[in-house]
């Protein structure tokens, strides 16, 4: 049922298919609450783009709600050119972004760093 749902939820962006199953995968193994927490919000926006000479990028965004910014995640279809744990991990990194709403985990906690722990804890350690 999940990765009906989680499936249904990345249709909705129009994202490359190679991005979609990547996501999918890593969508699936987030723990619920940080899942829900993207699935259920309707401000949240995942893109992709081909960079390239010329290429503008327009960063899809929702509404602005008082005292929440909105989340976006967008991401390069060059990562098809990546190994598959790279990609992984790149994609729990930004979506730890949104998680943190990019901030760290705690007050004066480096953002970066705070996107790191939480897509290794996720299972999707930097790779060497």
């Amino acid at each position: 049922m999940t990765h009906t749902r989680i499936n249904q939820w990345l249709n909705s962006f129009g994202l490359s298919e190679f991005l979609r199953q990547h996501l999918l995968a890593v969508m699936h193994d987030l723990p619920t609450p940080v899942r829900e927490d993207l699935m259920h919000d309707p401000q949240f926006r995942l893109a992709d783009y081909e960079p390239g000479h010329g290429v503008t990028v327009h960063v899809p965004m929702g509404a602005l709600r008082a005292g929440w910014p909105s989340r976006s995640v967008v991401l390069k279809r060059t990562l098809r050119h990546r190994p598959e744990a790279f990609v992984r991990y790149v994609i729990a990194h930004e979506l730890a972004h949104a998680h943190l709403r990019n901030t760290g985990r705690w007050p004066g906690e480096d953002p970066e760093h705070a996107a790191d722990a939480l897509a290794a804890d996720w299972g999707y350690p930097r790779p060497a």
